[in-house]
């Protein structure tokens, strides 16, 4: 048994509940494809075997201000609400946390809103 991915599994629980394009890289055409949801794993500690403490940006790219601040709220509910306790195959996700709440970011394109928050998800295998 090894430990989970924790992007791709985030991705998977995300993408049906967003109704937008969840991905790990930001695609060459991100200013054609908003809105879109990037995560990424940015650290955490895993005990190397089945426990996995992920830390992740979900950064939110959207046309407008408003539509990524609404975007990301929802993440922000989904993943403290809904995440902990859900399950999807190979994956249990037992807690959340904000590490630092959606707040906005620079991006290099003027026209384009960054909205992005950090979390710490706790997730095993299932057995």
């Amino acid at each position: 048994m090894t430990w989970p991915d924790a992007e791709a599994a985030l991705v998977a629980w995300l993408t049906p509940r967003l109704g937008v394009r969840v991905c790990t890289d930001a695609p060459a055409d991100l200013d054609a494809s908003l809105p879109l949801v990037r995560l990424r794993r940015i650290g955490g500690t895993d005990d190397g075997f089945r426990l996995d403490l992920a830390v992740v940006d979900i950064d939110v790219f959207a046309g407008t201000r408003a539509s990524a601040a609404g975007l990301a709220s929802f993440i922000r509910e989904a993943v403290l609400s809904a995440l902990p306790g859900s399950a999807d195959p190979g994956v249990v996700f037992t807690a959340t946390s904000t590490v630092a709440a959606p707040a906005w970011r620079p991006w290099e394109n003027p026209a384009v809103t960054r909205i992005g928050a950090t979390y710490a998800v706790h997730l095993h295998t299932a057995p």
